[in-house]
């Protein structure tokens, strides 16, 4: 046998498609004739003319979906519900019907061509039982292993065109799946005879027949250069939550409507004991107290490998806590291993078909609530299921996470779904701003290209400024500044080897080119960048003191907003909560 052994992922889990359907004109006839004029089923069919079989089983399922109910006073009759009254007089679209099925998804995806087969088309073998020799490509060396992030979204693209009409597939249960190493086996004689598994891409077929005509064996393919995602989505300047008492306003507000999930990664979680804050921490607790109460699944996270043990701790009092307002099993997700990530997320179900979410600077489960927060608020579905797309990237690498990873999964592929079903409507809002999600190493580029850009005005706000002030942010400052008469760097703190006189060097060096401003109180915790009118970036970023490392792309996660008056209406904001 003449074979070839290619580097391959066999994936194997269980996929829940979803079948989605509207009403039919019977249906809808027939719902209102019986909001004109109520009766009996024989009344409807005689009003209508159609069979009464079939008015029976058309009333049977308005009735599952509340849409009709039986009164029965002065007569028994039917008639259309309240919901059903409301629907036909607000001319909105009745409520569509779903349903669920399991499909066992078992793929394999080879590191050549990048193709996906279906695993009962190909052959593969174990990596144990690789032959000592023969045509064999290596596994790529360096290169992260696949995870059930990744194979998702190709499990998605695979299937896509394999389900029925008014199918899609919602997602995976990842808490079941099955992730393993192998080698495709494909015979070159019957490649060179043009028999190729279904599937087959054609930078494999290419790849084969290179390795037929010359003996050399193909190389993997380099995984894809990450580019930034770009959104064009609605935002309105309300959406900029700026200062403590917003943050956790906001907090209690969007955890007080969520009614299936909320989601909270905090880089620290303070201890219940921790005095500092501990009134406004309060409001936190509760907040998270009462979801609980109310049967909302809460997974909590948090972010630093630093006292790994301390915030470990600390969170497993929050889980005591929260565990005895419901001692149901499974309403508390809460993960005492780090994620590695600076980021800050709060995201939730809105109680009415949406989501939110929130990220920026705020560490929900640790902070006094007394420094200047500044975040951005999601709520365009697109922006909000992007953003749980980034969490769950970040939460993957648990291994105790998968029921969470699961469930941002399905939330997000049900927000797109009703994207992609309203995009036609009149009611969508239109777009209004551009999002650009920059992970950690795009931060410092588009710092850079900023200050060379900016025309009126460039301003930055970080925590602290540490050992690489210079070339991380006053340089640039400096560039915008020999142009712009408004050209100003905040901060609170310093960090590392960086002492008063340090920072005082640099403010005299700068001095008429840069506005450089320590603010001890209140202490400036916001990481943005705002420049010109339109332009702004909301960061987990210090600028001045941190820089985003290529090897670890979601430690930092900031989002590039460009709209009309969005950097005027930050600024204002930020001026007003910094007095």
């Amino acid at each position: 046998m003449n074979n070839i052994y290619i580097p391959a992922w066999h994936y194997r889990a269980p996929g829940i498609v979803q079948r989605t359907w509207g009403w039919s004109p019977i249906e809808e006839m027939v719902l209102l004739s019986l909001d004109r004029n109520p009766g009996t089923i024989d009344a409807v069919a005689a009003h209508l003319g159609i069979l009464r079989q079939i008015v029976s089983s058309t009333v049977a399922r308005l009735m599952q979906f509340g849409l009709v109910e039986v009164r029965l006073s002065p007569q028994p009759v039917l008639a259309t519900s309240s919901v059903g009254h409301s629907f036909i007089r607000a001319g909105r679209a009745l409520p569509e019907r779903t349903t669920d099925r399991e499909i066992g998804i078992s793929v394999v995806y080879e590191k050549v061509g990048q193709s996906v087969f279906r695993t009962r088309d190909v052959d593969t073998i174990p990596v144990s039982k690789l032959p000592a020799s023969g045509a064999i490509v290596a596994f790529p060396s360096g290169e992260a292993p696949e995870t059930d992030y990744s194979m998702m979204q190709r499990v998605s693209q695979f299937t896509a065109g394999t389900l029925r009409p008014g199918e899609w597939l919602r997602g995976v249960e990842a808490n079941s799946s099955f992730l393993e190493r192998k080698f495709l086996v494909l015979n070159l004689d019957d490649v060179k005879d043009g028999i190729l598994p279904l599937g087959a891409s054609d930078q494999l077929v290419e790849a084969l027949k290179a390795t037929i005509k010359t003996g050399i064996l193909p190389t993997t393919a380099a995984p894809p250069v990450s580019q930034p995602v770009v959104i064009d989505t609605s935002f309105a300047t309300e959406q900029l939550i700026v200062g403590s008492e917003q943050h956790l306003q906001r907090f209690e507000q969007i955890v007080g409507a969520a009614k299936s999930h909320i989601f909270v990664l905090s880089t620290f979680v303070a201890s219940q004991s921790d005095e500092k804050g501990k009134e406004r921490r309060e409001r936190i607790w509760q907040a998270l107290e009462d979801a609980c109460r109310r049967g909302v699944k809460c997974h909590l996270f948090f972010g630093t490998s630093l006292d790994r043990a301390k915030h470990a701790s600390a969170m497993q009092e929050l889980y005591t806590r929260l565990s005895a307002v419901r001692q149901t099993r499974g309403y508390l997700l809460v993960q005492r291993d780090p994620v590695g990530s600076h980021a800050k997320f709060l995201l939730a179900d809105d109680g009415d078909g949406g989501a939110i979410a929130v990220m920026g600077s705020c560490n929900w489960l640790s902070s006094p609530f007394s420094a200047v927060e500044v975040s951005v608020e999601l709520r365009e579905t697109n922006a909000v299921a992007t953003g749980m797309d980034l969490l769950r990237e970040i939460i993957a690498k648990l291994s105790g996470a998968s029921r969470s990873v699961e469930t941002l999964l399905f939330m997000a592929s049900e927000l797109r779904r009703q994207r992609a079903r309203l995009s036609w409507s009149s009611e969508t809002p239109p777009p209004t701003a551009r999002l650009t999600i920059l992970r950690a190493d795009d931060h410092e580029r588009l710092l850079r290209v900023a200050a060379h850009d900016a025309q009126e005005r460039f301003v930055c706000c970080t925590n602290k400024v540490g050992a690489n002030m210079v070339p991380a942010l006053f340089d640039p400052a400096e560039v915008a500044g020999k142009r712009l008469s408004d050209v100003r760097v905040y901060y609170s703190r310093r960090s590392g080897p960086i002492k008063r006189g340090h920072v005082a060097q640099h403010r005299e060096r700068l001095n008429g080119i840069v506005e450089l401003t320590g603010v001890p109180e209140p202490q400036l915790h916001a990481k943005f960048l705002a420049w010109d009118n339109d332009h702004i970036v909301v960061s987990s970023l210090n600028w001045g003191s941190q820089s985003g490392l290529e090897e670890n792309p979601l430690d930092e996660i900031g989002l590039y907003l460009q709209g009309t008056k969005l950097a005027t209406s930050l600024l204002d904001k930020f001026e007003a909560a910094s007095r």
